[in-house]
């Protein structure tokens, strides 16, 4: 049976502690769960029904179990690999601060995928296809797949920064929907993210730009698409993520760009609101 979606990526335990406070012993709720732009992309179209797999390597060690146990709760497959001398990455955010620990994605490798990607959408995270070290099991997500739709998560300014916009579009190469949060956009195209989304789209099929309570833009070469969200305060983690993972299961069921980013803002919504209900939670 073909899946609807498989991701590739970056495959981190994720902990979330909203209450933390520098210098203070607080007794406030701490969210523990499996996390990575791959991740968070299968567990939303999982939500909305989707067959969904996550390509990535981890650890031998506790976490991976955790985050073995979360896809498969979630009805998602977990297609990854064990790393026996590195732990898991991790990714804690706490008060507007982030850690982050690579861990065994480090090493992810052209072994960890397999040899082809067959799917009704394949999306790699830029994550590990702006790194140098994982380049190649990205490229290889990007020429393996046999996918009506193949995307990338643009997911580091940071990187995109230091590579240029001529060294992304070069690793990006092959796929076909671009998903870029408004400083990816920017550092990409030097424009606000509803121009920089008609740009996108004479180099993609499907662009779509995130802009946080702006909204989101989506652009397959004509039209520019606005879709608007009201105001959520929480963790922005994992929104961006949720709505790319949406809007490939939504266009891979028929559903018009205008139709498909709706359903791919609510994900989002749902995922900066903290539902419980919201992919992942």
């Amino acid at each position: 049976m073909t899946l609807d979606l498989v991701a590739v990526g970056e495959v981190l335990l994720d902990v979330t502690a909203p209450g933390l406070a520098a210098g203070a012993v607080v007794h406030a709720p701490v969210r523990v769960r499996a996390g990575g732009v791959p991740v968070h992309a299968a567990l939303a179209a999982a939500r909305v029904g989707a067959r969904a797999a996550v390509v990535g390597r981890v650890g031998s060690d506790p976490a991976a179990a955790a985050i073995r146990d979360g896809l498969a709760r979630a009805g998602v497959e977990a297609w990854l690999s064990e790393d026996r001398e590195r732990p898991s990455g991790t990714f804690v955010e706490a008060q507007n601060a982030i850690a982050a620990d690579r861990g065994a994605g480090a090493a992810f490798a052209i072994d960890d995928v397999p040899s082809v990607l067959e799917a009704g959408a394949v999306l790699v995270s830029g994550h590990t296809l702006l790194h140098d070290d994982t380049l190649a099991a990205s490229r290889h997500a990007i020429t393996s797949a046999r996918a009506r739709h193949v995307a990338v998560v643009a997911a580091s300014v940071r990187l995109i920064e230091s590579l240029g916009p001529d060294g992304f579009h070069q690793r990006a190469s092959g796929a076909t929907v671009l998903v870029a949060n408004a400083d990816e956009a920017r550092a990409l195209t030097a424009l606000e993210p509803g121009p920089a989304t008609g740009d996108l789209a004479r180099r993609y099929a499907v662009a779509c730009v995130t802009a946080g309570a702006g909204g989101a833009f989506a652009s397959a070469g004509e039209d520019i698409i606005h879709v608007r969200v009201d105001p959520v305060t929480g963790s922005s983690t994992g929104a961006g993520d949720a709505l790319a993972g949406v809007l490939l299961v939504s266009l891979l069921r028929g559903l018009e760009l205008g139709p498909a980013l709706e359903s791919a803002c609510e994900a989002a919504v749902l995922a900066l609101s903290g539902d419980p209900a919201a992919p992942g939670g």
